[in-house]
């Protein structure tokens, strides 16, 4: 007993997790995100992307902090967010249990929210070096909008070009019924990309540049970000690696993930749009 005390006095948690949490990190958002996603309603996707946003971000508070009680938060807000999926699990409940009982996912997200939060904030980590603040916005604000200006026709053109599309999108099935539940799904599906880009083009990506260098980043996250689209069409599959690997060098060359969202999102508006003004209330 005396030995493992004085072995728990000298581990230096924050120094090891900073030299290879981050794909560790990466590896189990990924997993929780493949493997144990439950069928959720329209309000719930936002609360399960907390693993993309909460878990990361809990990560970086406990290594800009340096303590070892830092890790606890580190720890609490991976069971709270995660501990119902693995809950539902081991009991093996049917797919439905989130839209059965949605406080048991959307309680523990909100107590998690605040704990990262108030990590977060007493922490204070270097928003650019982690790519979540505005970063160089004189850069990539004239580029996003001129890749916007490409993206939206583009959009279009491959939505009538393929029926996989035509058919696969809107991808909520009661936005299917009129432009005003198209409207508000986008609502959520915005939350849901905000999580995403947050993860995969800013947390992510700024921390393995600094561990890896900034090619191995860009091909890592990319990879990543390929495999989350595994459901899509083919079409959008193959389009995902290829988006992700430039704007994974557009989001390090201006420090910051923003770019990746405010292109992201409009341009799934544009192509859930097209299909609905294509096929009509369905």
């Amino acid at each position: 007993m005396r030995a493992l005390r004085t072995f728990l006095s000298e581990f230096d948690g924050a120094a090891l997790f900073r030299g290879w949490g981050l794909p560790t990190v990466m590896a189990l958002c990924v997993l929780l995100h493949w493997r144990y996603t439950p069928p959720l309603g329209r309000l719930l996707p936002f609360v399960y992307d907390g693993i993309f946003v909460l878990v990361p971000l809990a990560f970086v508070a406990a290594v800009a902090r340096r303590e070892r009680l830092s890790l606890l938060v580190f720890g609490l807000v991976l069971a709270l967010v995660a501990g119902p999926l693995f809950y539902a699990k081991l009991l093996h409940l049917p797919r439905t249990w989130a839209t059965d009982n949605p406080p048991t996912v959307v309680l523990p997200a909100i107590a998690a929210t605040l704990v990262t939060l108030a990590s977060a904030l007493s922490a204070k980590p270097d928003l650019e070096h982690w790519l979540i603040g505005p970063g160089d916005w004189r850069w990539w604000g004239p580029r996003l909008g001129i890749a916007l200006a490409l993206i939206v026709p583009a959009s279009v053109l491959a939505v009538l070009l393929s029926p996989s599309l035509q058919a696969f999108y809107p991808s909520d099935p009661s936005a299917r019924g009129s432009l005003g539940e198209l409207f508000l799904a986008q609502l959520s599906r915005g939350a849901g990309l905000f999580g995403e880009e947050f993860f995969w083009h800013g947390l992510l990506l700024g921390g393995l540049s600094s561990l890896y260098g900034k090619p191995a980043a860009v091909v890592i996250t990319s990879f990543g970000y390929f495999v989350v689209h595994r459901s899509k069409p083919e079409l959008e599959m193959a389009s995902s690696w290829v988006g992700a690997m430039l704007l994974g060098a557009a989001c390090l060359r201006c420090r910051s993930f923003w770019p990746a969202f405010l292109g992201h999102w409009p341009m799934n508006l544009t192509v859930e749009l097209t299909a609905y003004g294509l096929a009509g209330p369905r």
